[in-house]
């Protein structure tokens, strides 16, 4: 059998034009190359070098078997390449799901980023509510959900990721957009609510709840089955308020301005994070998560349980 070794010194002393420069170029004896070489003719039964004082040049054999030993063993260095790439992360393919806006933010720099790091990596993009991108994770479509909030799920490893502002989307035409570039959630008593049916918009509901209801006072919150950009063209109608993510700034609705809302201590943020299955040994997930906890200054990805510790756990 001939050796995938043998060839590259073929492939060397036919590039050198000579056994004792090629020698040298690949650091062993000029005695080891010549017998090796010689072992290839015998085994193929032709010569594929003439040997002269002054070098050695290929036999017409000689150039037609070169070129195929040369794409040999360019294919298998490629393959070789193919497997430690994707053995380390920097191949292959990763699923994210989201249900943030895609259009700005934190979540498209992100990805954008990974991508112009990571080339040969395949980024596979889903956009679906909560429960789809969690089950997604749980049958393996996904390697990771990337949501607003930090509600622990027990079956999946989550940490948070990065935080966005909250935005009030109004009608340019709204008194309030013309007063100030900042607001107040006193300041939005009394205002009537868009919001989609779809993630997030039960989270915002909530939200709006929590900082507006007062005895006596609900704020009214219409809550729609539709897309964000047809809420946020609904809005310019001017007869709605809605409430988004910093992720949303790049939908640009004709009509349509943002304000900041501010608290006490600054300008109020939601956060995001990240959800995903245990025993995913995606080797690009590891590298997608290092990735998020290097960009964004986080503490360490808490460590995948061992064998022993799930046997443990469900027992």
């Amino acid at each position: 059998m001939i050796e995938l070794r043998q060839l590259r010194y073929l492939i060397a002393a036919a590039e050198a034009g000579s056994f004792s420069r090629a020698a040298r170029i690949l650091n062993i004896k000029q005695a080891t190359l010549s017998r090796h070489i010689a072992l290839v003719e015998k085994r193929l039964g032709m010569v594929l070098f003439d040997r002269r004082t002054r070098g050695a040049t290929l036999t017409p054999n000689g150039k037609t078997y070169l070129r195929t030993v040369q794409r040999v063993v360019k294919e298998f260095a490629e393959i070789n390449a193919w497997v430690a790439a994707t053995k380390n992360g920097h191949a292959g393919r990763l699923g994210v799901g989201f249900y943030t806006s895609f259009s700005a933010g934190n979540l498209r720099a992100t990805l954008s980023e990974f991508q112009d790091k990571f080339p040969e990596v395949k980024v596979c993009r889903c956009e679906r509510e909560r429960a789809m991108l969690l089950a997604g994770i749980e049958n393996g479509l996904l390697d990771i959900a990337i949501m607003i909030g930090e509600v622990p799920h027990w079956e999946l490893m989550s940490r948070p990721f990065w935080s966005e502002r909250i935005l009030v989307a109004m009608p340019e035409s709204h008194p309030l957009a013309a007063a100030r570039e900042r607001l107040h959630w006193t300041d939005l008593v009394g205002e009537r609510f868009l919001l989609t049916e779809r993630d997030p918009g039960p989270e915002t509901r909530n939200t709006l709840l929590g900082r507006l209801a007062r005895p006596g006072y609900t704020p009214e919150i219409e809550i729609e089955d539709v897309g964000r950009e047809t809420a946020l063209s609904i809005v310019a109608l001017g007869e709605h308020l809605s409430i988004v993510a910093e992720s949303s700034l790049g939908i640009q609705i004709p009509g349509v301005v943002f304000r900041e809302v501010h608290e006490s201590n600054g300008h109020m943020r939601t956060g995001f994070s990240g959800y995903w299955r245990a025993d995913n040994d995606n080797p690009v997930l590891r590298r997608f998560l290092d990735f998020v906890v290097a960009r964004y200054s986080l503490p360490p990805i808490p460590a995948r349980p061992s064998h022993e510790q799930t046997e443990k756990e469900t027992s």
